[in-house]
């Protein structure tokens, strides 16, 4: 499965579902993607709200403290997140929805109905800081959602995945979101992996007890059930910590690739080679990105030639990519998620958006989707080199991933692999296909070698996207 989604942060982006017009839809879909993920649809809790106003008074609650799953009526409500979604389908764009399945709201009328399906005070099973808890109006003390690295998310109460009763609830609620959304972006799935919860909330417990109480995965059993009643639903996992394959193993689809955004980030070839020496189912089930709500926006990272060197990369590549709104236009400030409006008013990098347009349409062609995979070397100091091909065409992308002393467009870039997948031997065609300047290059040595300036790649671009034909 190969996905191209576009990340739109619904509070932002609009006050109801309607006023994401049909030609909006449409010219998403226009430029090859083939989902949308509405970040922050489901109701957002008051006192999640009323604890966002402690940190900034134009925060309006955070869309991952949600009380129950019910799209937010501030929104226009289930009725108009379903005529969204069939104008989304008329485009063939599947819709894609957040499921946070760590925690809840910490006011959740869950918590009243099930306090045993979230993780109370318990010095028996682990140790205990009473900043990591809360007392509920209950007269319960619950803790904190939270992620072991990085302080407890002071909104939420944190769900307990031993409770038989919780995890039977969940599956049903992933039951309902299949009735009317085409997937789900799981924020942060590692977090429901028995392992972490063994470690993390259950470190004193006896293995009988542990086993008794979550004898399986819950993801295994959720992915299982809800695609049994509707194979095509899609399962995105957000995770980190090498979690990847296990997850994948549990039945996702599509796993994030964080590490090769953090290698991009910090311009290293090697890291950036290394993750794409990794099977090709591997990489088939990964989400490339260079930017998401939680990363730093691109532009900000990233000067404009290297923002397109790195969104020509992950454009090009078997798997799946995420686009976040206002990546294009070239927009620079991260908001938090519970900020809806900005602070700065930014007008959009007209140059970046032509560029980042243009990639979109020449990767969206088959060979992108279903080509072959091959690296190659062109022996050129940081340059990531790959082709993609098919029995008809054969295509490379070609990028200075690492800085280094020499200048990309005047480098002499050996391509006899990409010219022997080609079936050239006396000679080839080589073609930009940003800019449809074409060369004939002539065998030299048993070898062919080009040097990017005839193909009018100036001296500040950074990557090229190449068709070679033999000639």
């Amino acid at each position: 499965m190969a996905l191209r989604i576009y990340e739109i942060n619904t509070r932002k982006h609009c006050t109801h579902f309607d006023q994401i017009t049909q030609e909006e839809v449409n010219e998403i879909a226009g430029l090859g993607f083939t989902a949308v993920w509405l970040m922050g649809v489901w109701e957002i809790s008051g006192g999640a709200k009323a604890i966002s106003k402690i940190m900034a008074h134009d925060f309006e609650g955070s869309p991952y403290a949600i009380p129950t799953y019910k799209i937010n009526p501030e929104l226009g409500g289930k009725k108009a997140f379903t005529n969204f979604v069939n104008r989304a389908h008329a485009a063939n764009l599947k819709v894609i929805v957040d499921f946070v399945s760590n925690h809840m709201a910490i006011d959740s009328p869950w918590i009243n109905k099930t306090p045993e399906a979230f993780i109370g005070t318990n010095t028996r099973a682990r140790k205990q800081l009473t900043g990591e808890y809360f007392l509920h109006k209950s007269g319960e003390v619950f803790a904190f959602g939270r992620d072991p690295y990085f302080p407890p998310w002071h909104d939420t109460s944190q769900l307990d995945y031993t409770n038989a009763k919780l995890r039977d609830r969940m599956i049903r609620v992933l039951k309902k979101i299949a009735k009317y959304a085409d997937g789900v972006r799981c924020d942060m799935a590692m977090l429901v992996l028995r392992d972490y919860i063994r470690e993390q909330w259950y470190p004193f417990a006896s293995t009988e007890w542990f086993d008794a109480h979550m004898p399986a995965e819950f993801w295994g059993e959720a992915i299982h059930d809800v695609k049994a009643e509707r194979p095509d639903f899609v399962f995105i996992a957000e995770t980190y910590w090498d979690k990847e394959p296990k997850l994948l193993s549990l039945g996702f689809d599509l796993v994030y690739e964080k590490k090769l955004y953090d290698a991009l980030v910090v311009h290293n070839a090697a890291l950036v080679t290394g993750r794409l020496l990794r099977s090709q189912t591997a990489m088939q089930q990964s989400v490339y990105f260079i930017e998401n709500h939680d990363e730093p926006r691109a532009a900000a990272v990233f000067d404009r030639d290297y923002n397109l060197t790195a969104a020509a990369f992950i454009l090009s590549l078997p798997g799946s990519v995420l686009i976040h709104e206002g990546q294009q236009e070239g927009w620079r400030e991260k908001l938090p998620v519970q900020r809806i409006r900005p602070l700065t008013e930014e007008q959009d990098d007209a140059e970046l958006k032509t560029a980042y347009q243009k990639l979109l349409m020449i990767t969206k062609d088959e060979v992108f989707k279903l080509g072959e995979f091959q690296l190659f070397e062109t022996n050129v100091y940081g340059v990531v080199a790959f082709m993609r091909r098919t029995a008809n065409r054969v295509v490379a992308y070609v990028g200075q991933v690492a800085d280094a002393w020499h200048i990309f467009n005047n480098t002499v870039l050996n391509i006899t692999a990409l010219a022997q997948a080609a079936g050239a031997e006396g000679q080839l065609k080589a073609t930009n296909l940003f800019n449809s300047q074409a060369k004939i290059l002539q065998v030299n040595n048993d070898e062919f070698h080009l040097q990017l300036s005839e193909l009018g790649v100036n001296e500040s671009t950074r990557f090229c996207l190449l068709e070679v034909v033999k000639f």
